[in-house]
C-alpha cells in the first residue's frame, strides 16, 4: 500500500505538470476521451520513477497463436525507458524478436477510484544482451523491491547476487506509440461513475515524438 500511495502522489504531480484534468462532472455514461496533443513526458517520468513506483507491471506480447499473452514482470525505469529483465530462453523473447510490438500496464493496485493510478503504454521492444545494462537494471529493480527502510532490506544483496549469477537478457520499451491513462476521480463523487480515458497517440501528433 505504501508504494501505491507514494506513487499516486507522483502521478498527481505528473497530472499537475501536464495540466491534466481530474474527473468531476458526474457523468452517468462513458465520457468522451481526453486527447492530448503532446506526449505526457512529465507524468510518465513521475509515475515510473524508481523512487516511487511499485516494482511490478503487466506486459503483453503476441504469442505463437496470434493471441495477446500477459506476464507480470519486475521492471525499472532508467534513462527515460522501461527496462525489463528476462530469461533468454523465455518464449516472449523469441516472440518479441519476431513481433516487437508490445504493451505494458502499470497499476498502483489501490481499489479506490479517487486514488487509482493506471497507465498503459504501447510501443516496440528492443532486446539487449549488454551485461552492463542488464546489471544496472537488476540493481535498480532490487533497490525497488527491497527499499532502504524496509524491515527485510537485508534480502536485497542476495537478490542482486542471484540475478547476476543467472543468465538474463534485457527488454526495453522503445518508440512509445500510445499512452492511455485512467483519470483520477474527485473524492466527493460516488464510486462507479465512469471516468474518461486520457490518451496520446503518435499517429495524431505533429512531428515532435518523444526521444
Amino acid at each position: 500500500m505504501a508504494y501505491g500511495l507514494e506513487n499516486f502522489g507522483a502521478i498527481l504531480e505528473g497530472f499537475a505538470a501536464e495540466n491534466l484534468p481530474k474527473h468531476g462532472d458526474g457523468e452517468k455514461s462513458m465520457p468522451e476521451q481526453i486527447r492530448l496533443d503532446h506526449f505526457p513526458a512529465a507524468l510518465i517520468d513521475k509515475a515510473f520513477d524508481n523512487a516511487n513506483a511499485h516494482p511490478l507491471l503487466t506486459m503483453a506480447h503476441i504469442d505463437r497463436h496470434g493471441n495477446p499473452f500477459c506476464s507480470v514482470m519486475g521492471f525499472s525505469y532508467l534513462h527515460g525507458k522501461i527496462h525489463i529483465v528476462s530469461r533468454p530462453n523465455a518464449a516472449k523473447i523469441k516472440r518479441l524478436q519476431e513481433h516487437p510490438g508490445f504493451s505494458i500496464i502499470y497499476h498502483n493496485n489501490i481499489p479506490r477510484p479517487e486514488l487509482l493510478g493506471c497507465i498503459t503504454l504501447v510501443g516496440h521492444a528492443a532486446i539487449s544482451h549488454d551485461k552492463t545494462r542488464i546489471r544496472e537494471a537488476n540493481i535498480a529493480l532490487s533497490h525497488k523491491t527491497f527499499r532502504d527502510n524496509d524491515p527485510d532490506v537485508d534480502r536485497r544483496q542476495p537478490m542482486i547476487d542471484s540475478m547476476e549469477d543467472a543468465e538474463r537478457v534485457l527488454i526495453t520499451m522503445e518508440d512509445i506509440n500510445a499512452v492511455y491513462i485512467v483519470s483520477p476521480m474527485l473524492p466527493n463523487l460516488p464510486a462507479g461513475i465512469p471516468t474518461p480515458v486520457i490518451n496520446w497517440r503518435a499517429d495524431r501528433t505533429p512531428p515532435s515524438k518523444p526521444a
